[in-house]
């Protein structure tokens, strides 16, 4: 016992105070180890194994072993000391995030290779705007926003992505430690499960790297920053606050995905409100806080404005794609049973749902459906006007429910700017509100007198039975999961909501902190480094001929399309985010394919003896290009990356300069 409290007490209340330092050394120490969360190895499995070495590699993912996909073969292979050859320490690489591994991280290292520009050179024939694809890392003003991107800067592709995984972590838990303190009132035990219970929000982890991830971190930044902003006397502090603000709202902004950034505006907007009126009318708002705010205003639009007026071709060109273009969302796509998806958390890690992916399918391991229904009876005229943005949160989470589920008018949608939000989108939105609405919640019960009453504990129960009988009417979701796993997880939720009911705060702590461990953390993995491509003897054959010919130009034939940009080969096909243009009227010199190609694109284009035709493929992202030989030429094509024999396909046009045990070629183009 020290200072009559026990050592755990003590140990927690030091780790509490030196939080921000702890923080800071895990960032030093994951950065040094070039630690991160990306699935990046699954380039093994994508036909490009082979190192310099002449070993091929392998990875280990929830595809590995379609006979164990559930516990045995996932779990078998979770931990990796010392790490497995792909550099996976914790977990399995995730090939359904392909929007990670196979567009955004080899964006940023591209542009490492490239010079970090603002348009990268490498892909198509005009470049790409690399703002708009997936925020990757510029050398541009741009950047005061985009916190996650700067070690790309400096720091090379390895520790540049380390960087970005190990501050977008630590920082969301500082964050959301900091945002459960102001929605349960300073309560350090609850806001500690807090902290852990958003960043690993299963939604969160599986979004981690694109735009929810983003907007989650933005949104908890502005809120806390305006939260601490109007409470604090210090001059230094609000000027050091209104610069982290003007960052936040920079990068809110820039995340330019407005079915993300849409609802979490409204809460933005809302908490500020409820935090300026507050300040007025206890005169904590001085003139010079009316001219910081306003500077803070006027830098964060000029730099995101200024970036988005830069951007304007690119973002025309975006918005007027076939897919996705200006879809206008009435929202209602999604069923009532999605009410009782919250259990698929649980098993989604360890297990491929057959009827979606698992990045749609994931949502929150949330308290709010049993919590809501008794919210009536803790709620008194005294204890309103103190919870306001609570009570919002709750309300809005509702709305967004009923949003995803139901529907509304289409004069609503566009006036709301719900236009711009899809059902799914604005389910998840709500899955990560509903953590908020159901921490505020339970510490309004925990600092409350009053006796927990029966009709709460039958309220309880009986949502749980309503649960379980809704997602019993899915037959998929009973075949994924099981009755058992079924019974044992709506069980445990039951006794976590009896238990922060009861103020059992060990029970409650144990039972959430299983739930956030199994549903969230288990998401991303833990990786070493990139050498899992840097040592790959086809990454190496191409810096070498990108070094020997920098203006020549690459056409991929393979899922590899790209691939080859990340070391700095210009490859006409990739990953577009609009079209290319230039490409485009030189293949397409009439328009009879626009309607094809005006889309967001995976460009799989494979070289034909016959005239260019144009198609979509499996899925309305995909464009399938056969490329006629006269259009090849015309182009000018130096290198082909390909897995067929184009000297045996069209003679001696074609030299091949590589080969390699899987079957990837290059071939030169003999003018």
């Amino acid at each position: 016992m020290v200072n009559g409290e026990s050592f755990p007490k003590n140990l927690a209340k030091s780790l509490l105070r030196w939080r921000y330092l702890i923080a800071l050394l895990l960032f030093i120490t994951g950065v040094s180890f070039e630690l991160h969360g990306s699935s990046i190895g699954n380039w093994n499995n994508f036909g490009i194994s082979e190192m310099v070495s002449g070993e091929k590699n392998a990875t280990v993912n929830d595809f590995s072993d379609s006979d164990s996909l559930g516990w045995v073969g996932i779990v078998k292979n979770w931990i990796s000391i010392p790490p497995r050859t792909d550099g996976t320490i914790v977990g399995v690489p995730r090939m359904i995030r392909t929007d990670e591994w196979v567009v955004q991280t080899p964006y940023a290292i591209s542009q490492v290779s490239t010079g970090n520009q603002f348009n990268n050179p490498s892909y198509g024939l005009s470049g790409m705007n690399m703002v708009l694809a997936y925020n990757s890392p510029v050398l541009d003003i741009s950047i005061l926003g985009k916190p996650f991107n700067w070690g790309f800067l400096f720091l090379g592709a390895s520790r540049g992505l380390s960087w970005y995984w190990c501050f977008k972590l630590l920082g969301m838990l500082l964050l959301s430690f900091e945002f459960a303190m102001i929605l349960t009132k300073k309560n350090r035990f609850l806001s500690v499960i807090g902290s852990f219970w958003i960043t690993f929000t299963p939604a969160i982890q599986w979004w981690f790297m694109q735009h929810l991830g983003d907007i989650v971190f933005f949104s908890l930044a502005i809120m806390v920053g305006v939260h601490h902003y109007f409470l604090t006397k210090s001059k230094a502090l609000k000027l050091f606050l209104a610069v982290g603000l003007s960052s936040s709202i920079i990068g809110f902004v820039l995340v330019i995905y407005p079915a993300f950034q849409v609802p979490f505006a409204y809460l933005i907007a809302t908490f500020f409100l409820i935090e300026f009126i507050s300040a007025l009318r206890n005169r904590r708002v001085s003139r010079s806080d009316l001219l910081i705010m306003s500077l803070t205003l006027l830098s964060a639009t000029s730099i995101a404005g200024w970036t988005l007026y830069r951007s304007l071709d690119a973002l025309s060109a975006t918005m007027n794609t076939v897919y996705p273009g200006s879809r206008v969302s009435l929202g209602g796509e999604l069923e009532i049973s999605r009410l009782s998806d919250l259990l698929l958390n649980f098993i989604l890690p360890f297990k491929i749902p057959t009827w979606t992916n698992q990045v749609e399918a994931s949502s929150a391991v949330t308290l709010l459906p049993f919590l809501l229904p008794t919210m009536p009876l803790y709620l008194g005229k005294d204890t309103i006007r103190k919870n306001i943005f609570g009570i919002f949160v709750t309300v809005f989470c509702l709305l967004l429910a009923t949003f995803a589920i139901v529907g509304i008018p289409e004069a609503v949608a566009k006036i709301t700017l719900f236009s711009y939000v899809t059902g799914g989108r604005a389910w998840q939105a709500m899955s990560v509100m509903s953590i908020f609405a159901s921490l505020w919640f339970i510490a309004l019960i925990w600092n409350s007198r009053r006796k927990v009453s029966k009709l709460s504990v039958l309220i309880a129960t009986v949502v749980a039975v309503g649960l379980g009988f809704l997602f019993l009417q899915r037959t998929d979701f009973v075949g994924f999961m099981g009755k058992k796993y079924l019974l044992a997880f709506l069980g445990l939720m039951l006794v976590v909501v009896l238990a922060g009911l009861f103020k059992k705060k060990v029970i409650f702590s144990l039972i959430m902190t299983t739930f956030i461990a199994l549903s969230g953390m288990t998401v991303n993995p833990t990786v070493k480094g990139l050498d899992v491509i840097e040592d790959k003897k086809l990454t190496h054959t191409i810096r070498s001929l990108v070094k020997e010919n920098e203006e020549g130009l690459w056409l991929t034939e393979t899922r590899a399309y790209n691939y080859p940009q990340m070391f700095g080969a210009k490859t006409i096909n990739s990953v577009r985010f609009y079209p290319d243009l230039e490409l485009m009227n030189i293949l397409d010199p009439n328009g009879d394919f626009e309607s094809e190609w005006n889309r967001y694109a995976h460009m799989n284009v494979s070289i034909s003896d016959v005239g260019t035709q144009i198609s979509v493929g499996p899925a309305p992202d995909v464009l399938e290009i056969q490329l006629s030989l006269e259009d090849f030429e015309r182009l000018g094509i130096d290198y082909v990356l390909t897995d067929r024999d184009l000297t045996a396909l069209f003679g001696s046009m074609f030299k091949e300069i590589y080969q390699d045990s899987d079957s990837n070629k290059i071939y030169e183009w003999n003018r």
